[in-house]
């Protein structure tokens, strides 16, 4: 039998929604008349209430949750938990996501179906046997791992809390979210668009490009800004920010006012050997050869 060699292509998996880091994750029983002291901080929280209910304070706004629904903080947010004459069992997952479609999540109650609730359970699970800290410590600042701890904890715990967040903006927003754009007006191109400005800002400020700055910027993971940029440009993130550099060298070197190593130095190039290899590159002269090539070119 003839072997055929199919031509698959692969098809890229952005990643819409990405949770970088965990700061707490509890599960407490408040008595009658408990509080917690109000915070604020830069990352978002999620309170669920397991039973009875409790009251959240949110900046000046008080809102009541009873069992089966959640609330956002969205970060720097001033937040309490109170109970007056009831009980109440809740649990806070306290995170980092810069994803900024997740704002869609802020400012209302939302109720938890049973899938939803099922994957809050496996982070609670997953965090009881990841880490070292008893969930109910109220002031925790930094959860302690455990050594030796099951394979791949951590990632239950990112993963359960990403597919949490997909799931409530598909049930609970009322507002459509477009998977291309996450409803942001975010189109490949105007995260092209973004990225240039960013890279021409470091250019002029003789600063390196950072990606974990510009996914932070722009609020998509570094995976899919780098796949979107390069299907719109052809080129990836650095090769066009190290074609920026050089077209400014090459109007740095027309004035003859700066020594080679300068240029370099002035555009963030490791060494002077690194940016004579790329000048000749990306111009087929090296740096040199083109200062005298600008003065062959004045010669009358």
């Amino acid at each position: 039998m003839e072997n055929l060699y199919r031509q698959y292509e692969k098809n890229s998996l952005p990643t819409l929604i990405n949770v970088s880091g965990i700061y707490t994750i509890h599960y407490f029983k408040y008595g009658r008349n408990f509080r917690i002291q109000s915070e604020r901080h830069n990352f978002w929280e999620m309170v669920y209430i397991d039973s009875g209910s409790a009251k959240v304070l949110a900046e000046n706004k008080e809102l009541t949750l009873k069992q089966g629904e959640a609330y956002f903080h969205k970060p720097n947010e001033l937040h309490t938990i109170y109970t007056d004459e009831k009980f109440a069992n809740s649990a806070i997952v306290s995170f980092e996501c810069k994803s900024r479609v997740l704002k869609l999540l802020s400012d209302r109650i939302h109720v938890l179906d049973e899938y939803q609730k099922s994957l809050l359970n496996k982070i609670v699970q997953e965090a009881k046997i990841s880490y070292k800290d008893k969930l109910n410590e109220i002031y925790l600042l930094k959860m302690s791992k455990k050594h030796p701890a099951p394979f791949g904890g951590e990632q239950i715990i990112k993963n359960s809390i990403e597919l949490l967040l997909i799931s409530l903006l598909r049930t609970n927003t009322s507002q459509k979210i477009s998977t291309t754009d996450s409803n942001l007006n975010f189109s490949s191109n105007k995260i092209v668009e973004s990225v240039k400005n960013i890279l021409q800002d470091r250019l002029e400020n003789a600063n390196t490009i950072n990606l974990d700055e510009i996914s932070y910027k722009l609020g998509f993971s570094k995976s899919y800004i780098k796949s979107q940029f390069k299907k719109q440009t052809g080129t990836s993130i650095i090769q066009f920010f190290i074609e920026l550099k050089i077209d400014k060298a090459k109007k740095m070197l027309s004035q003859q006012k700066f020594t080679v190593s300068e240029i370099a130095d002035s555009l963030g190039f490791s060494s002077v050997f690194y940016f004579s290899r790329q000048f000749k590159i990306h111009t087929d002269m090296s740096p040199t050869e083109y200062v005298n090539s600008i003065k062959a070119d004045n010669v009358l």
